[in-house]
């Protein structure tokens, strides 16, 4: 590596004047601290990567010194410099800052990437550009080009921007290999200049920049320490239970979302991240349900959309954007007064690279304010504000050696260069930082796998063609690679490394505009005509399909919708943040313990950027957790508990890790039950049972646990792959890179399996599809590591069978996939839930109509309700409860009171109306409050009313109780 620094006064005093005089036009006369650091060792040609920031001008401290140079050479042919970036839409805004410089010093700037006009690639090919923007699918289309290769011969200078997004994935091995063909193509090694954002793995980022063997100079800008941070926890007034009613949401989310409103109002500009596009699309819903003026930004918008939704903001006429990661990056939206993260952001890098978006220009500071759901979100969030404030960011994880790109690299070095040896492709190959281990066994498998495809060929090297006694062209090395008439379909089918799932364009009926795309999953297991869904933040009605797969809607209001089926996972949380979160547990039980609840709070206010509530809210449950006898887990404490028929296992190791230990934990209880299913987060794994688990099958099952070895844990990860392969979803995509499968073939994942695992298993698409996971999903060494430690003792493992309910930290996962957040509550906490549910349906708002006269009805809220509510024209009791009923029912009762002939359908509707008015006509009010909670309908409220109960808490226990039988077996229930 690099070392020694430059002169800081000197940075922009040692470019040319013509540059000089520009930034005075434009208002720069002194250089940010990355210009400051950068300017001259760019000027003299090192490699460079240089690290700062969002909005601290890492971008002109790489443009204006190879612009410098590429003034002082303007009188050499072809292309002098590349910019390379992850995004066209990076593209687009760089092309606009460009044009200003391209216009001051007569140098030509063009953008090339896959929306580019034929017309202007033809201008390109006969009059290249000085320097060209372009991403790096685009610079793997236009190396083999003859015409284009030409003028990349001329390449001194590459830039590439926000390289750490590329390196850490398939993309980034792709792109490094390419680097590497573009060396063996121009005339001079060029200098290679990578910008990123701060990251924990500086030397692998700077190592994937410039490949084996050449030096690099890492420039690490310190982050400034304005950046200002602050985690809420916004709890329900008395307000937002009615909120939650016209909402259709919770009362909790009513309350994060009027603190939303209040953000939005007191400040001119504001992004609002959130971890998913279903997020995204929900939050900018249910805001405009509260006539806030945002818009939803993500990858799923057509290019138009996204462009007009930043042009928007970027004039000011929009306020707010509800956004996912696609404006994390560098784009321009212009001016940003606050970041909001809705809910953790998982990783230190994320926080600071999304809140590096606020507070750009003079005496302005980057802000964020991170708004959480739930006690684990708060402490998750503090840790991870915690880690950034110390600068312990994430490393970047490179893929190695996959397989799947170097197929795709090896047909490109073929176009390349007609042929190509062995040896030299595996020497080439090996320059690249994500191959630098590859071996000669490796290459050779994959390019017979390539043979047998028919998308390249291996012939005998040329001593072996000449019959040269003891000649070397048989040795596997020597033999050489050429095209096929497969090749270049191949490679240009494939320059893109993103999976190629098949999006189905939306179409608005009313205006044949372009609305978005949804995915296979969505389409093919939900979309139906009818269904409505939630798209750019709107609700849709599915009309019809077009012919070619289009899906054909109109908009409607209907707040209850469904939404589109496009979201990938989470991305998993770190091992030594969840480990964190699990010692910041430990640390919570401690402090409670010596300064008790009160005092515990005093303290923490004074050290955490978060209000009291917060706080309150996980010593609550921290204090509930002490109460139910059970230990905190963390990093070398694991918890094993029983609740009915799920197990949990707490495991503070991260979602990778805990994956792992899933499909590891699954067969192991197999031996023993029948497993129903498991499920894995970043703190625990929950396994679902057939039967009930007893004292004896927990402590038979821990016992189980602690006796597995490291190499017995792997064995029963195999033995699952090889009875059922729960990973063919992947080498789905994996196979297509190959070139083994069309892209975009809808195959669901059974079929899949059916059909094609047996064909490769044992090929190159296998193991990648294995390396891919292992990376990417499943942290099989570290699930290994975690069992050596409980086998060895070096950790504890403790078990806890739950009688009354599980305890306050399993309900975290419980409540996450099983949707029944106050049912599974433990004793200690059924008050409040019983308090939560009261309040709920108090502030609910009803509807009463009288079958009796048919002429009157009550609409309000049902606190206001009598004890005994009666018709006020003619007095009786019997009052239907509209709000449980067909949304058809005034159309029948109107058919009544007419004296029109009913149809049989009208019959049930009218005999289910009088079913809910004799619950009402019988128990007055309370009749009305069990017919209010979700899942139970005048059978099962009948029921439940038609027992004693001594005290209130009783009778709304019972409505818990149905609640929870509803949301747990609800696919196997007809309407009462």
């Amino acid at each position: 590596m690099g070392r020694g620094e430059y002169s800081l006064a000197s940075s922009f005093s040692v470019l040319n004047k013509v540059i000089r005089d520009a930034l005075a036009e434009l208002g720069f006369r002194v250089p940010t601290e990355p210009q400051r650091r950068a300017i001259e060792p760019i000027l003299k040609g090192e490699n460079v990567l240089l690290i700062a920031p969002s909005g601290t001008g890492k971008t002109e401290a790489a443009l204006l010194p190879v612009l410098n140079n590429l003034l002082l050479h303007s009188e050499k042919p072809g292309i002098g410099a590349l910019y390379v970036t992850p995004l066209r839409a990076l593209n687009r805004d760089l092309m606009r800052r460009l044009s200003f410089w391209a216009s001051r010093l007569g140098l030509t700037v063009e953008v090339r990437h896959g929306d580019t006009p034929e017309a202007e690639r033809r201008q390109q090919v006969l009059k290249p550009p000085d320097l060209l923007i372009t991403t790096p699918e685009t610079l793997q289309a236009i190396l083999p080009g003859k015409r284009m290769r030409r003028h990349l011969r001329s390449v001194r200078h590459l830039i590439v921007d926000e390289i750490h997004e590329l390196a850490e994935d398939k993309r980034g091995a792709q792109f490094a290999v390419a680097l590497e063909r573009l060396e063996a193509l121009t005339s001079t090694s060029f200098q290679r200049i990578g910008l990123s954002a701060t990251v924990g793995s500086p030397r692998e980022i700077a190592k994937f920049l410039v490949g084996i063997g050449r030096r690099v100079r890492i420039i690490k800008v310190p982050i400034p320490k304005e950046f200002r941070y602050k985690i809420e926890f916004p709890y329900p007034s008395g307000e937002d239970y009615v909120l939650a009613q016209g909402l259709y949401t919770t009362p909790e989310a009513a309350a994060r979302l009027t603190r939303l409103r209040e953000l939005i109002s007191n400040h001119g500009s504001m992004l609002i991240f959130v971890n998913s596009r279903t997020n995204a699309e929900m939050l900018s819903h249910r805001l405009r349900m509260l006539q806030e003026a945002v818009e939803v930004h993500h990858g799923s918008l057509s290019r138009e959309e996204r462009e007009r939704i930043e042009g928007s903001f970027k004039a000011g006429s929009l306020r707010a954007i509800v956004c996912t990661s696609t404006l994390e990056l560098g784009i321009d939206v212009g001016s940003v007064d606050l970041v909001v993260q809705y809910m953790s952001p998982r990783r230190a890098t994320t926080l600071l690279q999304r809140i590096g978006r606020s507070g750009h220009g003079p005496a302005r500071f980057p802000e964020g304010i991170i708004i959480t759901a739930f006690p684990e979100d708060v402490l998750e969030s503090i840790v991870v504000v915690e880690r950034a404030k110390k600068g312990r960011f994430e490393p970047v994880g490179i893929h190695f050696n996959a397989q799947d790109v170097l197929a795709h690299q090896l047909a490109g070095l073929v176009l390349d260069k007609g042929s190509i040896r062995i040896k030299d492709a595996l020497r080439l190959i090996r320059r690249a930082y994500p191959y630098k281990d590859l071996d000669l066994a490796t290459l050779l498998k994959v390019t017979k796998f390539m043979e047998s495809l028919g998308e390249i060929k291996l012939e005998k090297g040329r001593d072996a063609e000449r019959g040269r006694k003891g000649g070397l062209g048989n040795a596997p090395e020597e033999r050489i690679l050429r095209g096929t008439a497969r090749t270049k379909g191949y490679y240009y089918e494939n320059l893109s490394m993103i999976p190629d799932e098949r999006r189905y364009p939306v179409l608005d009926l009313s205006t044949g505009d372009f609305v978005a795309t949804l995915g296979d999953e969505f389409v093919q297991m939900k979309a139906k005509v009818g269904l409505n869904f939630i798209c750019k933040g709107r609700v849709w009605r599915i009309e019809g399909f077009g012919e070619k797969g289009e899906i054909l809607v109109t908009p409607v209001e209907d707040p209850t919708a469904a939404i589109p089926g496009w979201d990938g996972e989470l991305l998993p949380l770190p091992r030594d943040l969840a480990q964190d979160v699990g010692n910041l547990r430990a640390f919570l039980a401690e402090l409670v313990k010596l300064k008790g609840v009160e005092g515990s709070i005093d303290s923490l206010a004074t050290q955490w950027p978060t209000d009291r509530l917060a706080i309150r809210k996980v010593i609550e449950e921290t204090v509930t957790q002490i109460d139910f006898k059970a230990p905190m887990p963390t990093k070398d404490l694991f918890l094993l508990e029983a609740f009915r028929n799920f197990l949990i296992f707490h495991s503070c190791q991260g979602e990778q890790i805990n994956r792992a230990l899933g499909y590891i934990l699954s067969t192991l209880l197999e031996r023993r039950i029948r497993v129903r299913g498991w499920w894995a987060d970043s703190y625990r794994v929950l396994l679902e049972a057939f039967e009930d688990i007893t004292e004896e099958g927990l402590e038979a099952f821990r016992k189980d646990i602690i006796s597995l070895t490291p190499e017995g844990a792997e064995g029963l990860f195999y033995e699952l792959l090889e009875r059922e392969f729960p990973f063919a979803y992947y080498m789905k995509f994996v196979a297509e890179r190959f070139g083994a499968l069309p892209r975009g073939l809808f195959i669901p994942e059974r079929k899949f399996s059916e059909r094609y695992f047996s064909s490769f298993l044992g090929t190159p698409i296998y193991e990648e599809t294995l390396r891919y996971v292992l990376k990417e999903k499943v942290d099989l060494g570290g699930a290994k590591e975690v069992l050596r430690l409980l086998h060895s003792g070096k950790a504890g493992l403790h078990k806890i069978l739950d009688i009354e309910g599980p305890s306050p930290l399993a309900l975290g996962i419980l409540n996450k996939f099983f949707q029944a957040p106050e049912l599974m509550a433990p004793e200690s906490s059924l008050k409040d839930s019983i308090a939560h549910m009261r309040t709920a349906i108090a502030k609910e708002y009803v509807e009463l109509f009288c079958l009796a006269c048919l002429g009157w009805n009550f609409q309000g809220r049902v606190e206001d309700l009598p004890e005994e509510p009666r018709c006020q024209i003619c007095g009786s009791g019997l009052l239907a409860v509209m709000n449980k009923l067909n949304p058809h029912i005034r159309e029948a009762l109107d058919k009544k009171r007419l004296g029109i002939e009913m149809t049989e359908s009208d019959r049930e509707i009218l005999a289910r109306a009088r079913r809910t008015a004799d619950l009402v006509l019988s128990y007055g009010k309370k009749g009305v409050i069990a017919l209010m909670v979700t899942g139970i309908g005048p059978q099962t409220a009948s029921r439940i009313l038609a027992l004693a109960y001594d005290q209130e808490e009783e009778f709304y226990r019972g409505l818990i109780d149905a609640k929870l039988r509803y949301l747990t077996t609800r696919e196997y229930w007809k309407s009462d």
